[in-house]
C-alpha cells in the first residue's frame, strides 16, 4: 500500500526470515562465527540461544547458505516430537528410505547410522539443525546424543546445532543431560540491538528495498529502540505500521508521534505508554522535593511553636489536682513507686510540665496530673488548695531520687528496728530458770556495750548521684565493655556485692581495664570508666 508512496520496490519490514534482509550486527557476526567454529572438523554439538525475535532463525539460514558443497543438512523447525518421530523426521530430511509402517526406534537408528557411514565414505559431512530446541523432551535430547556416538578416530559423523530461547540453557543443566552438555563445543547467546544498531538496521532494510533515503526521524528511531528494546522482530512490526500510518496521514517522514500511535496499534496490550511523569527519574525527583518540603516545614514549625512549648508560666491551683496514691511510707512501697516511675519516665519527653504544691510534713506518695497525663512523685500532704503553685520542670532523675529515698528509708527502718527491738528470753520447757536468767544477763550486757550501740545507730552513707549510662557521651557507650549483672546483694553494713560477667565483685573492684565498681546501692550501681562516672540499674545488662 505504501511502497509506491515512498518509492520502495518491496516491503522492507516483513517479519518473514528473508536472508537477503539479514542485518549482520557485531553480535550476529559473532554468533555466525561461533556456529561455524562448532561445525569444524571435529563436529559435535553447537548451541545458539537468544530471546524471541532476536534473529536466531535468520542466522541459521545464513549459515546454511555458507555451508560447503560437501555437506548434507537436515533442518527441523517443529521439535515437539517423540524420539521415534524425531528419528523419522531426520530420515525424511536426509532422504533415507525406510518402511513407514511398523518402524521401530532400532530400525530408524540403524537406517541413520547406515546413512552416516555412507556420507563419510563419500567425504560428505552430515549436519542437523533443530530450531526451537527448548521444546525438546529430555529423552529426545538423549536420543540425539546417542546418534552422535557414531564417530571415527578424528571426528563425529553427525554434527548438531541446537537453536532456542534461553530456557534451552536451563534444560541442558539437568543432571540426566550432563553428558550431552559436555559435548557442546560452541555456545553463543544472541543479545538485542543497541540504539545505534537500530538506526543502521532500519536503514539497511530500506536500502535492500531500494530506498536510499532515511524515512524515519531521529526521534522516531530512538522511540522505536525504547519500545522494542532492540529486538528485530518488534522493530519490523513498528516500522511496518509506522510507514502505513505515515502514508495514511500524508507524512513524508515517520515522526515520534506516529511511532507511538503505531505501537498502540501493533502491540496492543503488550505496549503501555510511559508518560513523562512516570519515568523513574521524575518520580525520584518528585519524592526528593516532597521530602525536602516536609523537612523544611517541620523545622520552621518547630522554630515557631518551640518557644510556646518550652515557655513555662505560673499556675494558680483552685482545686488540688492531686490524688493520694500510696499512704504507706515503708521502704517496699517506695521501691515499687520508684520502679514504676522509672518505667514512666522512660516514655516521657523532657518538655512536660509538673505542678508542685505546698505541703505539710506528713510524707506521702502522690499521683500528680499534668496536661491530662499522670506522674508519680514523692511529695507531702496538701494543706490548702488556694496556695499559689510554683512551676517546676520535670527532673529526669526523679526515678533515681525515689530509689535514693527508698534505699535511705530501708536503711533507716533497719537501723531503727535494731535499736527499738529489745531481745528477751522466754521460758522453754525443759530449760531451767537459772539457765534462762544467765542468757538474759548476757543479752543485757551486750546491749549496754557502747560498740554495739554505735553500730546500731551508725548513719547510712548518702548515695552518690551519677548520670545514667544513656546520658553519657557516645564514645563511653561505644567503648564500654559488655556487662551482665547476674546477682545483686545490698546491705547497709557495707558488705554489698554483685556478680557481674560470672564473677563476684565488691565496691572498689576493677571489673576490666579502666572500669571500676565504685558503689553498690539497693537499686543501682555506680561505675567509673576512663574517668567518667555513671550509674546502671541493678541486674541490668549492657
Amino acid at each position: 500500500m505504501y511502497k509506491g508512496y515512498f518509492g520502495l520496490k518491496e516491503s522492507p519490514f516483513s517479519i518473514a526470515p528473508n536472508p537477503r534482509f539479514l542485518f549482520m550486527s557485531e553480535r550476529h557476526k559473532e554468533a555466525l562465527a561461533h556456529l561455524s567454529y562448532g561445525l569444524g572438523e571435529t563436529g559435535g554439538f553447537a548451541l545458539l540461544t537468544g530471546e524471541v525475535g532476536t534473529g536466531k532463525t535468520t542466522i541459521s539460514r545464513r549459515l546454511m547458505e555458507q555451508l560447503p558443497e560437501n555437506t548434507q543438512a537436515a533442518f527441523i523447525l517443529n521439535p515437539t516430537l517423540s524420539s521415534q518421530e524425531l528419528l523419522a523426521t531426520i530420515c525424511d530430511e536426509l532422504k533415507i528410505r525406510y518402511r513407514k509402517t511398523g518402524a521401530t526406534l532400532k530400525t530408524l537408528t540403524d537406517k541413520i547410522y547406515e546413512k552416516l557411514n555412507k556420507n563419510h565414505q563419500a567425504n560428505l559431512n552430515t549436519l542437523l539443525i533443530i530450531d526451537e530446541a527448548q521444546h525438546l523432551a529430555p529423552e529426545v535430547l538423549e536420543q540425539l546424543r546417542l546418534l552422535t556416538n557414531l564417530e571415527t578416530d578424528t571426528k563425529k559423523l553427525l554434527q548438531v546445532i541446537l537453536i532456542g530461547q534461553p530456557e534451552l540453557k536451563q534444560l541442558l543443566q539437568r543432571r540426566d543431560l550432563r553428558q550431552l552438555a559436555q559435548r557442546i563445543t560452541a555456545r553463543y547467546h544472541l543479545l538485542p540491538l543497541t540504539k545505534d544498531e537500530v538506526g543502521h538496521y532500519i536503514q539497511h532494510r530500506l536500502s535492500v528495498a531500494q530506498c536510499e533515503r532515511m524515512l524515519f526521524e531521529r526521534a522516531a528511531v530512538a522511540e522505536i529502540h525504547r519500545i522494542s528494546q532492540g529486538i528485530p522482530r518488534i522493530i519490523n512490526l513498528l516500522c511496518e505500521r509506522s510507514l502505513t500510518n505515515a502514508y495514511c496521514s500524508n507524512n513524508a517522514l515517520v515522526t515520534k508521534k506516529i511511532v507511538l500511535l503505531s505501537a498502540q496499534e501493533a502491540l496492543g496490550d503488550e505496549y503501555q505508554a510511559t508518560y513523562w511523569w512516570q519515568h523513574k527519574a521524575v518520580k525520584a525527583l518528585a519524592a526528593c522535593t516532597v521530602l525536602a518540603v516536609i523537612v523544611s516545614s517541620s523545622y520552621f514549625l518547630g522554630q515557631f511553636f518551640g518557644e510556646d512549648i518550652n515557655e513555662t508560666s505560673a499556675l494558680n491551683i483552685t482545686e488540688p489536682a492531686v490524688n493520694n496514691l500510696i499512704s504507706d511510707t515503708s521502704a517496699k512501697a517506695l521501691i515499687a513507686a520508684a520502679n514504676e516511675s522509672l518505667a514512666t519516665n522512660n516514655k516521657k519527653t523532657p518538655d512536660e510540665n509538673l505542678v508542685a504544691v505546698t505541703t505539710d510534713n506528713a510524707s506521702k506518695v502522690f499521683e500528680i496530673e499534668s496536661d491530662g497525663d499522670k506522674k508519680r512523685a514523692v511529695e507531702q500532704r496538701i494543706v490548702t488548695a488556694d496556695n499559689t503553685a510554683n512551676v517546676l520542670m520535670p527532673d529526669k532523675n526523679s526515678s533515681e531520687q525515689l530509689s535514693t529515698l527508698a534505699d535511705s528509708k530501708l536503711a533507716e527502718d533497719k537501723a531503727t528496728s535494731k535499736v527499738k527491738e529489745k531481745l528477751s528470753v522466754k521460758a522453754v520447757d525443759g530449760v531451767s530458770d537459772d539457765l534462762l536468767a544467765l542468757f538474759q544477763s548476757a543479752i543485757d550486757d551486750t546491749e549496754q556495750d557502747p560498740q554495739f550501740k554505735n553500730s546500731a545507730n551508725q548513719a547510712v552513707e548518702p548515695e552518690v548521684n551519677a548520670p545514667t549510662l544513656s546520658d553519657m557521651p557516645a564514645w563511653v557507650q561505644s567503648e564500654l565493655p559488655s556487662l551482665n549483672f547476674q546477682q545483686h546483694i545490698y546491705t547497709s553494713e557495707g558488705e554489698s556485692w554483685v556478680k557481674v560477667n560470672g564473677r563476684d565483685r565488691y565496691e572498689g573492684d576493677t571489673i576490666s581495664e579502666k572500669l571500676v565498681l565504685n558503689h553498690i546501692y539497693g537499686q543501682k550501681v555506680i561505675l567509673t570508666f576512663k574517668g567518667q562516672q555513671f550509674s546502671l540499674p541493678a541486674l541490668s545488662s549492657w
